[in-house]
């Protein structure tokens, strides 16, 4: 199949989901506005970018997807995130087959914003013949702005377990015991939708209670210098430590190391840094909103908390700490749920079969 994938180059997502297509044996090209960088691969082609305002730039770079669509000529394209790259296929005739994959905020939040969000994001969707997401709380947004359920496929991206599996049992039990500081992680991106913050003032209320804990934030965005000042300013520079963006395996190593996961996420459709911490074994906790609660059951496999909350957040991180029985449960019963639903290669396999179908191949 020659697949013709639209999407932001610099996010890791897209990276494993061009490079899978690839090792299958397809033909790949990435077009994108937003280049990974000087170690970029062949199949990767930047879009000009002439405008400093977002919507114009996909606008603006119609002629030029139309001559790499002439020149691959692609039996499928796919654009990720709707009422980007999504709304920049749909302006292009020839960008057919189109397939659009949602990621959560596009279908979740960008609608709100404004009448032209809401226009790109129904005028992308009516020219896509599939759309897939993530989660169920995106199925029912999708199909509320008139997508039929017949042209969406709903399956998460998954984990890879030769990457994201729980450490030895014994190696656990040891390592977990013996009251050594308690371990907690956040792997989110450091944006104000993924709320850092409550996390931190969470931290501080621990910190008040005399809790022994140490706190690692993988991840890079925008708002770190923010939050590293903020950390400073409530004392907590000693029991925090931004690692910035890790390899995969580096990430794996820290999730299997953790005690406890946290997000404080605003909105969300299926995480994939929750779908890896579970599948480390970590105990999650994790924001009381749709996309966690397809996965997090309070009291069962994890504990939610109202965004925002930091009260209530380190009411949990101090319940969970104590509730090691609760742990154990919630480790046994969430890599069992990531084996039955949530393995990368086989939900990528669900995709690729109906790639291949609308490629007609």
């Amino acid at each position: 199949m020659r697949l013709l994938v639209l999407a932001s180059a610099n996010v890791i997502h897209t990276r494993r989901w061009v490079s899978w297509f690839l090792e299958r044996g397809h033909e790949v090209m990435l077009a994108t506005l937003e280049p990974s960088g000087e170690d970029r691969g062949p199949e990767e082609h930047v879009l000009p970018a002439h405008s400093s305002i977002q919507a114009f730039q996909y606008l603006l770079a119609a002629p030029a997807l139309a001559g790499h669509l002439r020149k691959f000529r692609p039996q499928l394209v796919n654009a990720h995130f709707v009422s980007g790259y999504g709304f920049l296929a749909a302006l292009v005739p020839s960008a057919r087959p189109l397939a659009i994959s949602a990621w959560g905020s596009d279908i979740l939040l960008n609608p709100e914003k404004s009448r032209l969000h809401r226009f790109r994001t129904r005028f992308a969707l009516r020219a896509a013949r599939l759309v897939t997401c993530d989660a169920e709380n995106l199925s029912g947004v999708l199909q509320g702005l008139g997508v039929e359920s017949s042209r969406i496929l709903e399956v998460p991206m998954g984990v890879d377990p030769r990457l994201f599996y729980p450490a030895d049992k014994a190696v656990f039990l040891q390592t977990h015991g013996e009251n050594p500081p308690l371990r907690i992680v956040s792997t989110r991106r450091l944006e104000p939708i993924y709320d850092i913050e409550t996390l931190l003032r969470a931290a501080v209320i621990l910190k008040s209670r005399g809790l022994d804990f140490q706190i690692e934030i993988a991840g890079q965005g925008s708002i770190r210098p923010r939050l590293e000042k903020f950390t400073d300013e409530c004392g907590l520079a000693k029991r925090v430590r931004f690692t910035g963006e890790l390899s995969q395996a580096e990430l794996a190593n820290i999730l299997r190391e953790a005690d406890l996961y946290v997000s404080a996420s605003h909105s969300d459709s299926t995480s994939v840094s929750l779908l890896e911490a579970m599948a480390c074994g970590v105990f999650p906790v994790v924001t009381d909103i749709a996309g966690n609660r397809q996965w997090v059951e309070q009291g069962r496999n994890g504990l939610t908390f109202p965004p925002g909350d930091f009260y209530r957040l380190a009411e949990c991180l101090a319940q969970a700490a104590e509730d090691r029985e609760l742990r154990l449960k919630a480790r046994r019963a969430n890599c069992e749920l990531i084996r039955r639903k949530a393995l990368w290669e086989e939900n990528m396999r669900l995709v690729e079969e109906k790639f291949i179908e609308l490629a007609g191949v």
